[in-house]
């Protein structure tokens, strides 16, 4: 979604890393639903790197594995700039407890519960 010079106020714009086209396809069209502006998705550490130098999300959905390389530069990266985020994730969760970057994060799951994952957004938003 783009922002009208019309209106000054930019919308809760929300970060998609997730590999699997078609989840992405379901986050990102939810979230769009639900009023959020969706950046991405990226498939890729490198493309959610390159989003991240264009602009900054008000928050993120993460999947843990992308392609076999895990997501923990872009996490520990959404930590550093204190920028929100949840795991989309099927892994088992205490797999995800050894690593900083996912510590007190929220993992919505997969398939991910889209109703939960909107709630958690509008949350973070307010």
């Amino acid at each position: 979604m783009t922002i009208s010079p019309a209106d000054p106020t930019p919308e809760f714009r929300v970060l998609v890393v997730e590999d699997e086209l078609f989840i992405a396809m379901d986050i990102a069209d939810v979230l769009a639903s639900a009023g959020f502006e969706v950046l991405g998705p990226a498939a890729s550490i490198d493309d959610a790197f390159r989003l991240l130098g264009d602009v900054r999300p008000d928050a993120a959905v993460l999947d843990v594995n992308l392609g076999g390389d895990r997501v923990t530069p872009v996490a520990a990266y959404l930590k550093s700039q204190e920028i929100p985020f949840v795991l989309a994730s099927a892994g088992d969760p205490q797999d995800l407890t050894y690593e900083a970057a996912f510590a007190g994060v929220e993992n919505i799951g997969k398939p991910s519960d889209m109703s939960r994952l909107v709630a958690t957004m509008q949350g973070l938003k307010s």
